[in-house]
């Protein structure tokens, strides 16, 4: 759920995938099932999950009367100017806005207007829109989050108030100056390298078993990767915090370049593999070559290692 200002497009014309779809329909029959059972509060909460998937209006509606039966009125408050905002021309939504508005006026009301695309924060939880509501006569620190860093503003007000807060993203930092460039002595002829009567002319067969051992331990650092990315989702969507937000991004970028070097060295090992002397040579024998794959990992690291005899 990110407050993002720079765009005022409808989120109905985001692209969903099929994954994301079928996730959203199962979220929305969890919060119908624990609407059933009159647990209200989660019900709501997992009807935002399959708005958040997959944009529709029966959703947020389903997720403002459950704050609402939850006794939750801020909250169901602030939905109701999402579904104002999103579907002004859905009657249900127009309907549940309208009813979910008239407890509005004891609660104080927050637009925010950023330059360019930001994330608004209050107290540790991501917003969802630009307009909101928070609890009235009490100091709430608004941050909108740039590119080019954090910005801070006060929110102070009396019940049925609004209060406007306009955020400038930033400069950006300026870069850092280019290095001096470090002198070159005169250059010297490498020495002559005389080639090996023992070799048979290919890459040795050590170097391709090593380039084996040490893509499938990239492989192993990738599945686990992927996993631990995955097991951060639930409790993001559960508590939605910045820390939980930069610590998925985190996750993520991690696994994606896993996934970049185990390309690359697969790719290698390929053409090791075209030009590896598998004749072994009179000095390179197969039975002289013990390799081992040194593999550590834990919930926050993956330690990668090859160690052996060539």
């Amino acid at each position: 759920m990110v407050a993002s200002t720079g765009t005022c497009a409808d989120v109905r014309a985001q692209e969903v995938s099929a994954r994301d779809r079928q996730s959203a329909a199962e979220a929305y029959d969890r919060g119908t099932a624990a609407y059933l059972a009159e647990d209200f509060e989660g019900a709501a909460q997992w009807f935002e999950t399959a708005h958040r998937l997959a944009p529709a209006a029966a959703a947020l509606v389903q997720a403002t009367r459950s704050y609402q039966r939850a006794g939750n009125d801020q909250r169901a408050a602030t939905l109701a100017l999402r579904l104002q905002t999103l579907y002004p021309e859905d009657p249900a939504a127009r309907t549940t806005a309208e009813r979910a508005l008239q407890a509005a006026r004891r609660f104080l009301r927050v637009d925010v207007a950023c330059d360019g695309d930001c994330t608004i924060e209050v107290g540790g939880a991501i917003m969802g829109h630009t307009s909101f509501f928070l609890a009235p006569d009490a100091d709430h620190e608004v941050t909108a989050e740039f590119a080019t860093g954090r910005v801070h503003q006060n929110a102070r007000g009396a019940a049925g108030e609004t209060v406007s807060l306009s955020f400038e993203a930033p400069p950006a930092p300026e870069p850092e100056p280019d290095p001096d460039p470090v002198p070159l002595g005169d250059p010297t002829p490498a020495p002559q390298v005389e080639p090996s009567d023992g070799g048979g002319g290919g890459v040795p067969l050590a170097v391709t078993i090593t380039a084996l051992v040490v893509t499938a331990g990239l492989g192993g650092v990738l599945i686990w990767s992927g996993v631990d990315a995955l097991d951060g989702v639930p409790a993001y969507e559960a508590n939605p915090t910045m820390e939980g937000l930069n610590d998925g991004r985190s996750r993520e970028e991690r696994t994606n370049w896993l996934i970049a070097g185990t390309a690359v060295a697969g790719a290698a090992t390929v053409i090791l593999m075209i030009f590896t002397d598998w004749g072994g040579g009179d000095d390179g024998n197969a039975e002289d070559t013990d390799v081992t794959a040194i593999l550590d990992l834990d919930s926050d690291h993956a330690i990668l290692g090859v160690r052996g005899r060539f």
